[in-house]
């Protein structure tokens, strides 16, 4: 966005009428123009309007200033003073105050005066300090209605006491670092007026009247401009002044040399004695021309910019002057003044955020629309499954399916299993344990014990069990190195009885392993008995 043009345009007795366009980032002029125009200084008003209103839209004209181009305006001071009021009087009150204070004036006493203030850092726990500038407040409403008229806006009204001052510390001509005291002394044709300073706040102000110009001589002009000033520099010490003279018949050179101070003295002129230009100057503009563009004019030109530098602003464009301020001035919301600018960054703010939420709401909308198509994909896939599982089985009948007949099938196919099973589980000696279980088709129980009677027990139970197994005990021997003893027979023929204890016991062994299975052994077994038991075989 383009930045924001404003035309500064200045009422002075010394100048006329001037307006000027200034680059504030490079100290530039970019466009002046100057007109004469009487001033009153006796009355401290223009002298006539309408000649005021004709010259001011000839000049914009002239310099091509585009109509809609705010407009801050600079006139002549009419009064400046700065007064200390109770700190127990709020607001109202001090307008009050300030208001009575105008009437008293001599230039505003058949006026109703407008006004402008601020207050003064140097304020106290007892006393505020204010500082403030009035002026004729119907001719300030027919300047800001003529301005309208002519396709401008008005957008300040200050005074040559501030926008001089402005001026100067925009172009460093003054040494306003915190904590310093200073004084400036303004020489006018019709008046001397003194400020006093620390940095860019005022303290206080001194303004004497005078008479000088053409009609005396250098000396008497000098003359007249010392005695009015020297009494009053004399209590106002400071670490330095500065002078500058507004008008033809004083040099604030020489009146530096003429005058006497107790600290240094520095000048500015602001007249006919300027050697060179305040600002830089294009060579598309008459140098000689605009180097005589006052400090008013600079003032009001760099105001926008410069006001957000500075505290201590005057505008007499404010409510003072009534229903005509409000009717131009932009609606407030919660104390906000909505301008065209602001109204067109806020429907871009809203158009961001809006986008902003239209764009998170169709993302999340997207990625919800994404979650539930990849939930009914696994779904339509889940379904295909089962169609194609249906088609492979639609020969199958749920008619002639049983689930009764299908437990018994299964059962009597497994029979041996769940025997095997259920001898496992619950028909287990005691002093014997199982280490190799195999079921199936082909079933092998291997096992160890430290007693014959287990063993036989088990392998009975089994039998017992399931009389149709084909199920043998292939194998039972000791764990022992020493070679078994051959069964020992009597003399009637029968064999020896050992008591299992004993056998181990002359065995050197430790336990029997067995081995109950139908698979077919890798090697011929001994001969078996009727009942499937081999002899007994020991195992290394």
């Amino acid at each position: 966005m383009a930045k924001k043009r404003v035309v500064g345009v200045s009422v002075s007795p010394e100048m006329g009428l001037e307006a000027a366009f200034v680059d504030y980032a490079t100290r530039t002029v970019i466009n002046y123009g100057r007109r004469p125009l009487d001033y009153n200084v006796l009355r401290r008003e223009i002298s006539d309007l309408d000649i005021f209103k004709g010259t001011l839209q000839d000049l914009l004209l002239e310099m091509a200033i585009p109509k809609g181009t705010e407009i801050v305006l600079n006139i002549p001071t009419i009064l400046f003073k700065i007064n200390d009021y109770p700190a127990s009087m709020d607001q109202v009150k001090v307008e009050t105050a300030l208001e009575e204070d105008a009437y008293e004036n001599q230039f505003l006493k058949n006026y109703e005066p407008c006004y402008s203030y601020v207050v003064l850092p140097s304020s106290t726990m007892q006393f505020n300090r204010v500082a403030y500038c009035a002026a004729q407040k119907s001719t300030m409403i027919e300047i800001a209605l003529s301005i309208k008229e002519m396709g401008y806006k008005l957008a300040a009204i200050d005074t040559s006491v501030s926008s001089e001052l402005n001026a100067l510390i925009y172009l460093d001509k003054v040494n306003t670092a915190p904590d310093t005291k200073w004084t400036l002394l303004t020489i006018e044709d019709s008046c001397c007026r003194i400020l006093s300073m620390i940095g860019r706040d005022y303290v206080d102000e001194y303004e004497e009247l005078i008479s000088i110009g053409e009609v005396l001589s250098d000396a008497e002009n000098y003359a007249t401009v010392i005695s009015a000033v020297e009494p009053l520099l004399k209590n106002l010490p400071s670490k330095y002044l500065c002078i500058v003279s507004k008008t033809n018949a004083i040099s604030a050179e020489v009146l530096s040399n003429k005058i006497t101070y107790s600290a240094p003295i520095i000048y500015q002129e602001a007249n006919g004695f300027l050697r060179e230009p305040l600002l830089m100057v294009p060579p598309s503009l008459d140098a000689e021309f605009t180097k005589g563009m006052s400090l008013g004019v600079i003032g009001a030109s760099i105001y926008a910019d410069f006001s957000m530098v500075n505290s201590q602003n005057f505008n007499l464009f404010n409510k003072t002057l009534g229903e005509i301020y409000l009717a131009e001035q932009p609606p407030e919301i919660f104390g906000i003044s909505v301008t065209n600018d602001k109204l067109i960054g806020l429907f871009i703010i809203i158009a961001l955020i809006l986008g902003l939420i239209s764009a998170g709401l169709y993302f999340a909308k997207q990625s919800q629309y994404n979650s539930l198509e990849s939930e009914l994909t696994a779904k339509e896939e889940e379904i295909a499954q089962i169609e194609a599982y249906l088609k492979l089985h639609e020969d199958l009948s749920a008619d002639v399916f049983d689930e009764g007949d299908e437990i018994k099938l299964g059962l009597q196919h497994n029979k041996n299993i769940y025997s095997y099973y259920t001898i496992v589980g619950t028909e287990i000696p005691k002093k014997l344990w199982l280490t190799s279980l195999k079921l199936g088709n082909r079933t092998t129980i291997e096992g160890q014990a430290d007693n014959l009677e287990s063993v036989y027990s088990f392998f009975r139970n089994i039998k017992d069990y399931n009389t149709s197994s084909d199920i043998k005990l292939q194998k039972l021997g000791l764990a022992s190195s020493n070679p078994i003893t051959p069964p020992i027979k009597l003399e009637n023929g029968e064999e020896a009885s050992f008591d299992t204890d004993s056998v181990l016991t002359t065995l050197n062994a430790d336990f029997y392993e067995f081995k109950i299975s139908n698979e077919l052994p890798e090697k011929p077994a001994n001969t078996e008995d009727e009942d499937g038991l081999s002899d007994l075989e020991l195992i290394n």
